[in-house]
């Protein structure tokens, strides 16, 4: 679990992030519980070496944070922690199902995030039917 020293000085630099972010939220980040799932889904793959297992667990920080998209995430396993497909498809489909499914409430609004914030349209329906799920701010005029 990370230390309250460390809680402290990440708020002071990141004061944004914690204001738009549920206490929950930011419990479950920060919690043993995830850090111990993260290692049993890495143990569970036979990663064994801490410094990779140190990297899949920022990846997933990352996608939890909404950093990097939580769909790409065997891919990012891939390249960045340097697994083999298989195994990052086995870790990428674990930590799914059992860390992302346990997200309590709603995950914090990042800038990162305009692109992955617009639905896309189903393939059977025209453009027109389209509707974004939230509002593009870039995009809209400025009042």
């Amino acid at each position: 679990m990370i230390e309250e020293s460390e809680i402290k000085k990440l708020k002071n630099e990141y004061p944004e992030f914690f204001s738009q972010s549920s206490p929950e939220f930011l419990e479950f980040i920060f919690s043993e519980e995830t850090s111990l799932e993260i290692a049993s889904i890495c143990l569970e793959n036979k990663i064994e070496d801490e410094e990779t297992v140190e990297k899949i667990a920022y990846r997933v920080t990352l996608a939890l944070l909404n950093q990097v998209p939580k769909e790409n995430l065997a891919k990012i396993f891939e390249k960045g922690a340097r697994l083999n497909r298989e195994i990052a498809e086995k870790i990428s489909t674990a930590v799914k199902e059992r860390i992302f499914s346990q997200i309590p409430g709603s995950q914090p609004i990042t800038s990162s995030l305009v692109e992955s914030e617009i639905a896309l349209p189903p393939e059977n329906q025209s453009g027109a039917e389209f509707k974004k799920t939230r509002k593009d701010t870039y995009r809209e005029p400025i009042k």
